[in-house]
């Protein structure tokens, strides 16, 4: 009605404008519509989604522009909507307002805008198209999980995948198990929402709790319904091992005391899965020491198969007469953790030896002092039922020293109604009855110790009476010395041997036997340098003070008369062990190039000065109680620490090529030092050294050398 009204108004109004303009010849002019579009297509959108487009109309007239309706018409108009509103629009001013395209189905949508104003009807038609909209889509890689055959209370894992199949976000709200056997499965899956083309891996575990089939249904809820996975698996009985033996109890009988008797015992496993031992140990008190599982019970530690064995051996050992007994305790997998193996047997008593000898006693009957007389030879006799084992053959008596045993060994086993010869030497060191005895150890239950008893009579060698030499090298440098040979025949004479009190030096004359020597029992000094000696007796020089032996093929060395000696000279021979406890005047030693492993230093020798041990297998050494020594040459030997913070006096040292992992030269006199080498020990990380001394700058530059390992450090504390 009010649009009425003012249309009226206008009318009226415009004819007194009319009336008056006539009056005045004045032209009216009118309003004109104009529009950014008449036509707009708005594309695709999709179903439920929205999209706007402004337009602007604009009077472009001399006169008012009355926008009366905006009404959507066609079969789409549902599908736009517009935010016009009627409107008075002045000369050249503007209105502007949307359109809106909200499709509520697929398609492509036509409408019109029809827009009403005082100069006529407008219209503006509006398309689109309409596209579907996105929705999720689910897709799963597996319709059923198998599981298999599972031990009960055992678990076993299954996998699937989610994939979002479609264009909108999954919303996956749950997963539930159903069925006769839900409990029996189970899964950690959570709500989760997957982006288009995303896929979330699923773990299912099947863990059986009784014996048989089992089956159940996964549900999985998303905003694209529910999908269902098929569950199944066996149940089936823990497996179980079975530990049989071929022989049980292990049954030895009698078996004599000292001897031994083994059996093969094999263990099976009859169950239907691995036997695994664990551990076996032998139990079953006092008796169980006369038992032994051969390779150690250790050994018997190991995985066996079902239907597969394993042998071992057994063995008895009676130690004692009686009935044994004992158990193999294994510790095994089975159903019985521990099963145990029963064996027993009975010790008798062994078949004895019966030691006798084919002689009384041995009489040797007159020997001149410093000869040997006629070898004695007598049989050591098995008269029993049982092996006699020899153990010792030895001298032992007051005078012992005037007899020996001419290759001769032990230990010996000889067998019932056998015998082993044993031949023995006198050689009288003075004048008088001389009685010893040679005595047998063995295993003769009522003879252990058994001894034969041999004498032989010294008589004073007479004037003129001659040395034995056999080595004719040997004699003839004894003879050619006119200080020994004193009378100037072609032999030595006993009593000249005895007189000369001075030196007998021999080097290098080829001399493989110094018999001899012995009766030259004054001599201060011996020198028999590069020569062939294999062996030598000095147990009669009692007076020598100086011995060189070096470079022969001297395989042993005893000193142990020799306790007067002052330098010991034995480089380049094949000695491997010297035992130099008693040598309280030792000043000079030198051993280099020998195989010695097993080295006795003197306990007190304060003058020892010098020590060469230079290529040997030495693998201790402590001089710490000399505290004279001033050079220590050991390179190439087996050493692992060196202590000389005691030594004082020390300048040399030469440890190269060993196995120090421990090295202490803090001796306060370093600064004297002529060489310390340490090189050669691969394993040493550092040396301590004395404070304030720089090794890398000695003072005496030219004489001075002070090398060690390159991965070793220099130190003036205790190295850690």
């Amino acid at each position: 009605m009010r649009k009425k009204i003012n249309m009226y108004a206008s009318a009226i109004l415009f004819v007194l404008v009319s009336i008056t303009s006539c009056d005045k010849d004045e032209e009216i002019i009118p309003a004109e519509f104009s529009i950014t579009d008449i036509e707009k297509d708005f594309g695709a959108v999709e179903v439920e989604q929205t999209i706007n487009y402004s337009f602007k109309v604009t009077n472009e007239g001399g006169s008012d522009l009355e926008i009366d309706e905006f009404v959507l018409k066609g079969t789409n108009a549902a599908d736009f909507s517009t935010s016009a509103v009627p409107k008075v629009i002045k000369k050249e001013e503007s209105y502007t307002f949307e359109i809106t395209f909200a499709p509520l189905t697929e398609g492509e949508k036509k409408a019109i805008l029809e827009i009403t104003t005082n100069i006529g009807k407008k219209e503006v038609k509006v398309t689109g198209i309409a596209k579907p909209k996105p929705l999720p889509g689910v897709d799963l890689s597996e319709t059923a999980l198998v599981f298999g055959n599972v031990e009960i209370n055992q678990t076993k894992d299954a996998t699937f995948t989610i994939t979002n199949s479609g264009d909108a976000d999954l919303e996956i709200t749950g997963f539930e198990i159903k069925g006769t056997n839900a409990a029996n499965f189970s899964t950690s899956a959570t709500t989760e929402t997957l982006a288009a083309g995303e896929t979330k891996t699923i773990t299912v575990v099947f863990e059986p709790t009784n014996v048989g089939e089992k089956t159940a249904s996964l549900e999985v809820t998303t905003n694209a319904g529910v999908k269902a996975i098929a569950l199944s698996g066996k149940a089936t009985a823990t497996p179980m091992s079975v530990i049989e033996f071929s022989e049980s109890p292990i049954s030895f009988g009698n078996v004599e005391v000292g001897e031994d008797l083994s059996k093969n015992i094999i263990v099976s496993n009859t169950g239907n899965t691995d036997l695994e031992i664990t551990n076996v140990n032998i139990i079953g008190g006092s008796s169980s020491s006369s038992f032994t599982v051969i390779g150690g019970t250790s050994s018997l530690i190991r995985t066996i198969a079902p239907g597969d064995t394993y042998t071992f051996e057994v063995k008895f050992t009676p130690s004692s007469q009686g009935f044994a007994s004992a158990s193999i305790r294994f510790f095994n997998n089975s159903s019985e953790n521990e099963v145990f193996l029963p064996m027993n047997g009975t010790g008798t008593a062994p078949a004895q030896p019966a030691i006798a000898f084919s002689e009384t006693g041995l009489n040797f009957g007159d020997v001149t002092v410093g000869n040997s007389g006629n070898d004695l030879t007598f049989a050591i006799q098995n008269n029993g039922q049982g092996n006699l084992e020899v153990s010792n053959i030895r001298m032992s008596g007051a005078n012992a020293n005037n007899f020996t045993l001419v290759n001769v060994s032990a230990p010996q086993t000889i067998a019932p109604n056998s015998f082993y010869e044993v031949t023995a030497r006198f050689t009288p060191q003075s004048e008088g009855q001389k009685q010893a005895m040679i005595v047998v150890e063995s295993n003769d239950p009522t003879k252990p110790s058994y001894a034969i008893i041999i004498s032989g009579k010294g008589l004073q060698a007479a004037t003129g009476n001659i040395v034995n030499i056999p080595d004719a090298n040997f004699k003839s440098a004894l003879v050619g010395n006119s200080s020994i040979n004193t009378n100037g025949d072609g032999e030595i004479q006993v009593s000249e041997a005895q007189a000369y009190t001075g030196v007998i030096r021999v080097d290098g004359l080829s001399i493989s036997d110094v018999t001899g020597l012995e009766v030259f029992e004054n001599i201060s000094q011996f020198h028999a340098m590069n020569n062939s000696l294999t062996s030598i007796d000095l147990s009669q020089n009692t007076a020598i003070t100086h011995l060189s032996l070096k470079n022969n093929n001297l395989t042993s060395l005893d000193l142990s008369a020799n306790t007067a000696l002052q330098t010991i000279l034995i480089q380049q021979n094949s000695i491997s062990t010297i035992d130099l406890t008693n040598h309280s005047s030792l000043v000079n030693f030198q051993c280099g190039g020998n195989n010695i492993s097993t080295l006795v230093l003197p306990t007190i020798a304060n003058g020892l000065r010098t020590l060469y041990l230079e290529q040997n297998q030495i693998s201790t050494l402590d001089v710490s109680m000399y505290p004279d020594l001033r050079t220590l040459v050991a390179y190439n030997n087996n050493l692992s620490s060196m202590d000389i913070s005691n030594n004082s006096r020390v300048i040399s040292l030469h440890l190269r090529n060993n196995n120090l992992t421990s090295l202490n030269v803090a001796n306060g006199n370093n600064v004297n030092f002529i060489y310390m080498i340490a090189d050669g020990n691969d394993n040493l990380t550092c040396i301590q050294h004395d404070a304030g001394f720089d090794p890398l700058n000695p003072p005496n530059t030219q004489a001075n050398q002070w090398v060690k390992p390159s991965g070793a450090s220099w130190n003036t504390v205790a190295c850690q």
